[in-house]
Formats: structure tokens, sequence, C-alpha cells
């Protein structure tokens, strides 16, 4: 009598169920991990236009004096044109980035009791990074322009050169720093691969077990996604580990994301099982909001209403947490409680669903 696992391997789909959840890992984490955003770089190759309109009778400008002190503030490159119809030509051709403009009674208006206006164009149609950082440039400069002009005004008042310093310098502190570009963006890769190799393994299994016998198949849906999943959590904590040269978080790497696909693993197959391979309505867009629900690219609050109601109401961003407790060592560890209800209501129902329907078969 042929046991449940070789009964398995004759199946057409054995071999992509085994090994394709860690051709995912590798594949995905290789090419998000060993090609970081460099969040400086991505800044100091912001270019910054600037339209200086101003024919103020000060000497020096006004205006000039508040673009150097743009230019040493901001880690921007800066370019000066003459007139906003060229700056503008130059914006629609990806040349610059944004443009700030100083209207002509800049520096007669910065020396008197009136409120002044400066112009900032951006666009929509660059780069996301590009048009990131742009949207945050009005509140930059009014927030920069004012300082600077209301430091000019009290030296007016009392008579003596302005200073050009800052009167407010800040200290930093970063708690949990960074050991590589590639730390950034790991708890997001980790927990992304663990959900789509999760996903992928599972319907893999499902569909190759399919014509098994009914308790053989709850059998090998319950043991082969610890073997396979334990592969797959292998390649990323590797790669995870090479390109952050973090070695001594490989193991907890390798421990959590294997616990957490295992969990997610049996869910899925449960899920399957029961209701079949159309439940993947729903697990697809779960798995791909990831980057939303798992709170490890933006903030679960930030995210879509309708998503942050669903990301609150199911903890999906307990798992991104755990993940950045084992790249950057902060607080947080695996949700227990979240993982062990998932396996334990996939297990009852892969095993429930296929006794259900021996005893059916044999009543009727």
């Amino acid at each position: 009598m042929p046991s449940p696992i070789n009964d398995f391997r004759r199946s057409k789909l054995f071999r992509a169920a085994i090994i394709v959840p860690t051709l995912i890992a590798l594949i995905f984490s290789i090419f998000n991990l060993t090609a970081p955003n460099d969040p400086e770089k991505i800044s100091s190759n912001f270019r910054l236009g600037i339209v200086n309109l101003d024919a103020g009778s000060s000497f020096p400008l006004i205006s000039t004096q508040a673009i150097k002190a743009i230019s040493r503030s901001l880690p921007f490159r800066v370019g000066l044109f003459k007139d906003s119809e060229t700056a503008k030509m130059a914006l629609s051709n990806g040349e610059i980035s944004s443009i700030i403009i100083f209207p002509e009674d800049f520096s007669d208006l910065a020396l008197s009791e009136n409120n002044l206006n400066i112009k900032v164009i951006n666009s929509d149609h660059l780069t996301v990074s590009e048009t990131q950082i742009a949207s945050q440039l009005p509140s930059t400069f009014q927030l920069g322009l004012s300082a600077f002009i209301s430091n000019l005004r009290l030296a007016k008042i009392q008579n003596v050169a302005p200073n050009s310093q800052m009167p407010v310098q800040v200290e930093l502190e970063n708690l949990y720093e960074a050991q590589s570009l590639a730390s950034m963006p790991s708890p997001f890769v980790m927990s992304f691969i663990t959900w789509l190799s999760t996903m992928i393994g599972s319907v893999l299994l499902f569909l190759a077990t399919n014509q098994m016998t009914l308790l053989n198949r709850a059998y090998v849906r319950t043991v082969i996604p610890v073997m396979t999943m334990g592969a797959s959590s292998l390649a990323l904590a590797l790669i995870v580990t090479f390109t952050t040269m973090q070695w001594e978080v490989f193991f907890m790497s390798w421990f959590f994301s294997w616990v957490i696909s295992i969990c997610l693993s049996w869910f899925f197959l449960g899920i399957f099982s029961t209701i079949g391979i159309i439940s993947l309505l729903v697990i697809l867009p779960v798995v791909f909001y990831q980057p939303a629900l798992s709170g490890t690219m933006i903030p679960l609050a930030a995210a879509p209403e309708w998503l942050e109601l669903i990301g609150s109401s199911v903890p999906f961003d307990s798992i991104g947490r755990a993940y950045r407790s084992v790249i950057f060592g902060s607080s947080g560890g695996l949700p227990i409680f979240w993982l062990g209800a998932s396996a334990f209501i996939g297990l009852f129902l892969n095993w429930a669903s296929d006794i259900f329907r021996g005893r059916m078969k044999r009543r009727w």
C-alpha cells in the first residue's frame, strides 16, 4: 500500500509544489535587496530650479541671500533660471524636479512689515521619489524662509547685521540605526515574500494533492508545508543576511519566517480544502496589499480608509513588526496568538473537511 508521501510524489505538480516557494524567496529577495534605494542619494539628485525675479533696491538682494541659505540647508542640486517659462520647460522635460519663484518685490516686502508670497511649481509626471519630495517643499520653504525673514527684520529693528546662523540647532539621535541600505527595506521584503511564497506554495500543494485519497491528502497538506516553508525561509534568511551584512540575524530571520510561513500555509490550505480555489479572490488581494497592511512600507494609519479598517480588524502589521524586531532589534516578537489561531483553524478545516467528505462518501 503506497504511503501518502509516495502518492504525493506521483502528482505532476509535485516538483513545482516543493521547489517554487524557495524559488520565489530567492528571486524576489535578491532583486529587492541587492538594489535598495539610498534616501541620501535620492535627495542629493533632486534638482531644484530657482527663478529670481527680484528687482529690489537693496544690495545684496534679500532673495540672493535666501537662495544661498536654501542651497546650504537643503541637500538638493540647485539651478538658476532667468524666467519662469524657461524653468517650466525644464520641469516639463524632467531636467529639474521643482521650481521656486521669487517675485519682483521680494526684497522690498522682506524689509517691510507686510507678508510676502513665493510661488512653488511641482509636477506629478516625474518619478515617485521626486514627486514625494516636491510635495513637501512648500511647507519646508515656508518655514525656512519665514525664519530667515523674521531674523532679517529683527536685525533691521535692532540696527545690527543679520545673523545667517540658525538660532536653533538640532541634535539627532537614531534609536535603531540601519546597518546597511538593504536593512531598511528588509522587513517589507521579508513580509511580502512570506505571504507570496506561502500563497503560491499552498495553491500548488492544494492542486497537487487534490486527486489523492482524503486522509492521505490531509496528511500531506499538514506535513509538506513544514519542509517546503523551511527551505523557502532558509533561502530568504540567507539572502537577507548576505545583503544586510548582519550575520547575527540569520537564525532569527529563518526561525521567524519559518514559523509564520507554516502557520499561514496551514491556514490557506484549510481555506482551500473547505471553500476551494475560489477563495483566492479574497486571499490574493490580501497578499498584494501587504505593502500597506504590513506597516512596513507606510504606517497603517496612512493607508486608504478601507484598508486601514481591515488592518485594524486583523493585525497584519504584527508580522511586519516582528520582522522589524529581527532586523533592527526593536521591541516586538512573533504574534503567537494570531499565528496559533490561524494554524489551528487551518488544520481543523483541513482534516475536518476531508473526514466529513469521507463519511459522506461511505454513507452514500
